[in-house]
């Protein structure tokens, strides 16, 4: 799906079209409430059609749940592998994901909800979860480890940086853009868990040295 941006439906390949749809539908009648008639209809394609890209409704979740969560695991292992430090890799790490959040245009407020994550054919999604899981926790770990960090229940924090990456997706779908979004989040929680709050203007102007 390299290429793909908010805006440029008309160049995009039936495949696509038929993931953005029902990204689109299972965000706002469920997954269980969409067929795979209802997506046909929205992208103007016969069943037929949409059976040569995709085997079920379920493949079509799956996709763009491994896609979301590939390019995530990505972006925690370039941030983690340029180095700076457990502030500077988090911060790096959040602004990156807000900004991916508001700029992609696949709707995934339905992807993570129990009804599509506990489908039995998306065992391969649900490891792919708990690796990028994993990895933020593991920076959140190294923070308080090295003292940069104060010490609180990592799968809370972890759980929390979800929450403000759901409410980045809600918002860009409402499109109710907030002026330096990315930079704001990314601030607010680190500062948050620095035990030198102090610092948060190196950590910013290191992390944007640093790029996304």
């Amino acid at each position: 799906m390299a290429g793909i941006s908010r805006g440029s439906e008309g160049t995009w390949s039936t495949r696509d079209l038929i993931l953005l749809e029902a990204s689109r539908l299972f965000a706002t009648r469920g997954f269980r409430g969409t067929s795979t008639r209802d997506i046909c209809a929205a992208v103007g394609i016969r069943q037929p059609s949409l059976y040569s890209h995709f085997a079920s409704k379920q493949s079509i979740a799956e996709e763009l749940l491994r896609r979301d969560l590939t390019l995530a695991i990505e972006a925690l292992e370039r941030v983690h592998r340029d180095g700076g430090g457990p502030a500077v890799e988090l911060y790096r790490y959040l602004r990156w994901e807000i900004t991916y959040d508001i700029e992609d245009p696949f709707d995934k407020r339905a992807l993570y909800n129990a009804e599509i994550l506990e489908l039995p054919e998306l065992d391969s999604c649900r490891n792919l979860l708990e690796t990028c899981s994993a990895q933020i926790e593991a920076v959140l770990r190294q923070g308080i480890a090295t003292g940069d960090f104060i010490d609180l229940d990592v799968v809370f924090l972890r759980r929390t940086i979800d929450a403000i990456s759901i409410e980045a997706m809600r918002g860009s779908v409402d499109q109710t853009p907030i002026v330096d979004q990315p930079d704001l989040a990314a601030t607010l929680v680190t500062r948050a868990l620095l035990r030198d709050t102090a610092r948060i203007d190196a950590v910013r102007r290191e992390a944007h040295a640093r790029g996304l």
